[in-house]
């Protein structure tokens, strides 16, 4: 019998139901992308490359191991960084104490992080460039415009001939 308040849910259960669809779409996600990546199939899905990943590329191997090596921070690797990321995530999401802002926080700093691990690679990018002869650029500048061509042109026929 209701004494007077408005009927419906308890804020604690609408926000364990929005956490446990939140999940139920995330592993659907995963579910579904692992069958896709690993069906067999050709890589057709794949998008080409970016320019940030053609920039990072074009970094000698030392600078690219060290820039990991720094946005790893105390994990030893960006990828344990990512993964750890990953997984305080789903933490946050499977917590019965959910805290929507903290796991606000939690995502903006990882964005934070990101934008900090891009910035430092395109820094170390234009220092390369910077040490350039005109000559030098205008040749890199050549090839780079070649390889986003190809990259183009590949991307365009795998995707007509779906």
């Amino acid at each position: 019998m209701n004494t007077g308040g408005k009927p419906g849910m308890k804020l604690w259960l609408k926000l364990l139901l929005a956490a446990s669809l939140a999940l139920n779409l995330a592993v659907i996600g995963i579910a579904a992308g692992a069958a896709w990546r690993f069906s067999g199939k050709d890589r057709h899905w794949q998008r080409p490359p970016t320019v940030g990943a053609m920039i990072f590329r074009e970094l000698d191997r030392d600078t690219r191991q060290a820039l990991r090596l720094e946005a790893g921070g105390d994990y030893g690797s960006f990828f344990k960084r990512r993964h750890a990321e990953d997984a305080a995530v789903i933490a946050a999401l499977r917590s019965g104490a959910f805290d929507a802002d903290a796991l606000q926080a939690m995502l903006r700093g990882q964005a934070e992080a990101r934008h900090a691990f891009h910035t430092k690679v395109q820094e170390a990018w234009v220092r390369k460039v910077a040490a350039m002869t005109a000559e030098e650029r205008a040749s890199f500048a050549d090839r780079m415009e070649q390889r986003m061509e190809r990259r183009d042109e590949s991307w365009h026929r795998r995707r007509n001939s779906e």
